[in-house]
């Protein structure tokens, strides 16, 4: 697994969303296996690197965004905005990659068939796409041949006398063709991003390789815009056409149907809080208070608690549906009194 260099600022987002939402450095440590030591020195910058896996887990775990990588993405880089410039977020590589390449985003249908229509229009075959995609074209030389470039990941060219990111593409025959054929609806944003790109460059330029810099960042704003269009967004990008919008309907008019469900669907459950709360808000307050202590033990955890299917006891007496709550709760009491050797952490 590539390893994240530390910077202040990746310190910096650490510890200030764990205080905002109340994690303790201990609970933090015993979520990852590690001491309290350790999540100070992360937290102080003291760690030069971090393995990406456990990077994000304590993303995930500290931000209570466990089974949402697009809300935890939107609470870093809010969390980056509070205190540093849009041109120093955007050379954080940890975050570049965890943006753009780490985080699955949902594909809209619509994307994929445009795509699709202009590869026709091309008359390309999938493997001919994929192997203009792992030719990385932009790149040097020296940065193809370079073995110490990890495939994938983010990077900066300071080493070969450029001060800008890039990217060494590699991308299976198999992840390519999952995308065009709908068979995945989801994808990290740089490999739907590089689909499009050489599509349009095939388009334009056939099988022209070199093209100057300003034609390579008219082929990418306009693959950008592309993908704006379809709103498949990088959280930067969404960010920056967010911050360009005037009123709340032009805001809604640039969420996704994916973001304008999860929107509905956590306001209906807020609506359920809410009718539980005016008919009993003492017990109300006390059960919820316990759900969201659970939440933060293991959000992952919870969301596949509650979303098993319930209603499938609709026809079950109020007795019964008791003796269940009750036979769950000695269940639960079994398994806190298993031994040790038998309650190991793992990592998910």
């Amino acid at each position: 697994m590539p390893r994240a260099i530390v910077t202040s600022e990746l310190a910096d987002v650490l510890r200030s969303i764990r205080i905002q939402n109340k994690i303790q450095s201990k609970a933090l440590a015993s979520h990852i296996g590690k001491s309290p030591a350790y999540i100070s020195k992360l937290e102080s910058g003291n760690i030069q690197t971090i393995d990406n896996g456990e990077l994000y887990s304590i993303l995930q775990f500290i931000s209570c965004s466990e089974n949402n990588p697009t809300e935890l993405a939107e609470q870093v880089y809010a969390s980056l905005k509070f205190k540093y410039s849009k041109k120093e977020i955007e050379e954080q590589l940890w975050f570049a990659n965890y943006d753009t390449v780490d985080r699955y985003i949902p594909i809209p249908e619509s994307l994929i068939d445009e795509i699709k229509h202009r590869i026709e229009d091309c008359r390309i075959t999938h493997q001919q796409l994929l192997d203009r995609i792992n030719a990385n074209e932009a790149l040097s030389k020296e940065e193809i041949s370079d073995d110490s470039i990890i495939y994938n990941q983010w990077y900066h060219q300071s080493r070969l006398g450029g001060s800008a990111q890039s990217i060494k593409i590699k991308m299976t025959e198999s992840q390519l063709d999952s995308i065009l054929n709908k068979d995945t609806d989801v994808s990290p944003y740089v490999f739907v991003f590089c689909i499009l790109f050489y599509v349009l460059k095939i388009g334009k330029y056939n099988a022209q390789i070199q093209i100057s810099d300003d034609e390579n960042k008219e082929l990418m704003a306009k693959t950008t815009s592309l993908l704006n269009q379809h709103k498949f967004f990088s959280i930067i990008e969404k960010d920056a056409l967010m911050s360009e919008k005037q009123s709340k309907n032009e805001i809604v008019d640039l969420l996704s149907t994916f973001d304008k469900d999860n929107i509905e669907i956590i306001n209906d459950i807020i609506s359920g809080f809410r009718f539980a709360s005016e008919y009993n808000i003492k017990t109300t307050n006390e059960q919820l208070k316990k759900f969201s202590k659970n939440m933060h033990w293991d959000l992952g955890f919870m969301l596949k608690i509650i979303s098993m299917d319930f209603r499938s006891l609709e026809k079950t007496s109020v007795s019964n549906k008791r003796n269940l709550i009750a036979a769950i709760q000695q269940l639960l009491n079994e398994y806190v009194l298993l031994p040790d050797d038998q309650n190991k952490i793992e990592t998910y």
